[in-house]
């Protein structure tokens, strides 16, 4: 216990947080949940399984290619005992939005009262006209970041898995404007 983990879908992201200051490892999920089968059940067996299928079929990648990158990092969130701190950082568009609902949903299933949870969520910025992406900022400019990340408790988690399973669903009339302080670019995400 006592490390820091901070989560990105974009490995530029990720780059320039290893150029900042701030403390912890990272993983990279870079998978686009937007393209291919989803299942409600997010990171399963079954999910996987379709997942590895479509990509195969569609994309010719092996599933070990598949397997490297997609789900080995994945496998780092089973055991949230050894980190203190799990940061998400995630940009207002759709894919990360969705990735969003995905890794919540994971992390809610796997809760542990002993790690703090965490959002930054890049978007509206004061002085600039433009959404901004997180590679929009340099290193400096995420320690500022990092210092107005949003805490996740339990029942945002829960909420981000309900969101997940009406979402892995057609036609569902879930009521996404829960939370809408939090999760500002998910009702977008959703309807886009």
């Amino acid at each position: 216990m006592g490390k820091k983990l901070h989560i990105f879908c974009s490995k530029e992201a990720q780059t320039i947080f290893q150029e900042s200051d701030i403390e912890g490892g990272s993983l990279l999920f870079k998978e686009n949940l937007l393209e291919g089968p989803i299942i409600s059940d997010v990171f399963s067996d079954e999910f996987w399984s379709k997942r590895y299928e479509y990509f195969e079929n569609t994309y010719q990648v092996s599933r070990i290619d598949y397997f490297d990158n997609a789900i080995k990092s994945i496998v780092q969130l089973e055991d949230l005992d050894e980190y203190k701190e799990v940061v998400l950082w995630l940009d207002y568009t759709n894919v990360s939005q969705v990735n969003l609902m995905a890794i919540g949903s994971h992390l809610s299933k796997c809760f542990s009262k002993d790690t703090q949870f965490f959002l930054v969520c890049s978007g509206k910025h004061k002085g600039r006209d433009e959404l901004q992406k997180l590679t929009d900022y340099n290193s400096k400019e995420f320690e500022i970041l990092y210092s107005y990340k949003v805490k996740l408790t339990l029942p945002n988690l829960e909420y981000l898995q309900q969101c997940w399973e009406a979402y892995s669903v057609k036609n569902n009339t879930f009521d996404y404007s829960l939370f809408s302080n939090k999760f500002r670019y998910l009702q977008q995400a959703i309807n886009g």
